[in-house]
């Protein structure tokens, strides 16, 4: 979901307080939670082990120091830097904050933007605005489309775990087929140890086989905490803020204490295949330039959802808006 863009000419100091200000002023002076900027995709490369290896903080730190001490660094200006901003870019430090999948938290990982395949360095200001009006109509399409698809078809399942067929059946498809990679994702956790009991809340280790490089495989304990008076589950690796639905270890937890469905304040109502988006059809008529085909045509297919929605409900709702749609084209032709 776009709420709206900036475009500035450079980047700096300037340009982003501007670009921040007239945010908070469209949204009423609330600042967001989370701001998040692109890194230097140098950093991805240069230390994965330190970074996107590391479940726990006193990990980070050894490995990092580590890294310093092997390629004496410890003088290096842009390192110290680095080191002395991590709690805003390295992933161990960022658990807390639901970031929704818009986090790079694993080695290789690469963030796409959606208006990468229609903008480019070489688009002209003239290009960008047609290209934008353009990219934001086929997102909103292609988005459309898909909840369509999750509402008239489901996955296959890849297990035998209820809490599968639960999530099958409230996901859309596409965070069904993520979540489907932590269900795959449990079979490499082979251990499950209960290690510590505080009135309603135990804790257990996980032990799980990873893949660190090709010809690499290692064993990494995660705890994680299940508090039985309220269905609390927490996770040391943090997946659920970084994703929005419950990691491997979780899920195994959940398995091993004989719960069968997710409980419900960690099924979000974002990736709900039965929740109306309602911020589709943000206008009427008055609020589009009538002169403008897309922006007729934009208006035109929102009205229309409106209609595919309300028809699908029932056999006879069905029958009746096919019959009004064949009347209005055949008056539209004329």
């Amino acid at each position: 979901m776009s709420l709206g863009c900036g475009l500035v000419s450079s980047q700096t100091v300037e340009s982003f307080t501007w670009l921040f200000r007239a945010w908070l002023t469209y949204m009423v002076g609330r600042p967001p939670q989370t701001v998040i900027t692109s890194q230097c995709k140098a950093l991805q490369a240069a230390f994965p082990r330190a970074v996107y290896h590391s479940s726990r903080v006193d990990e980070f730190e050894a490995a990092w120091e580590e890294m310093v001490q092997s390629y004496r660094l410890m003088d290096h200006k842009w390192l110290q830097m680095l080191y002395e901003d991590r709690k805003r870019w390295i992933p161990v430090y960022l658990k807390e904050f639901f970031l929704a999948g818009m986090f790079a938290v694993k080695e290789n990982e690469r963030l796409t933007s959606p208006f990468e395949e229609y903008l480019s360095p070489h688009t002209s200001l003239k290009q960008f605005f047609s290209s934008y009006d353009r990219a934001l109509l086929e997102i909103n399409q292609r988005e459309t489309l898909s909840d369509l698809e999750s509402k008239n078809s489901s996955c296959m399942l890849k297990s035998r775990f209820y809490f599968e067929l639960q999530l099958s059946r409230l996901y859309t498809n596409s965070i069904f087929k993520k979540f489907q990679d932590e269900i795959e994702g449990m079979y490499t956790c082979f251990s499950i140890r209960q290690m510590n009991i505080d009135g309603s809340i135990v804790t257990y280790i996980v032990k799980e086989d990873i893949q660190v490089e090709e010809n690499w495989r290692e064993t990494r304990d995660f705890e994680v905490m299940y508090n039985a008076s309220d269905a609390e589950i927490l996770c040391a690796c943090g997946l659920f803020n970084f994703r929005g639905y419950l990691c491997r270890h979780a899920l195994s937890v959940i398995n091993q204490i004989g719960l069968e469905e997710i409980p419900p304040q960690y099924i979000l109502a974002r990736w709900r295949k039965d929740i109306s988006r309602s911020y589709i059809f943000n206008h009427g008529c008055n609020g589009i330039d009538v002169n403008n085909p897309v922006h007729r045509y934009d208006n035109l297919y929102k009205s229309a959802l409106k209609v595919v929605e309300e028809g699908r409900k029932s056999h006879d709702r069905y029958k009746f808006t096919i019959q009004s749609l064949d009347e209005i084209l055949n008056k539209v032709r004329i």
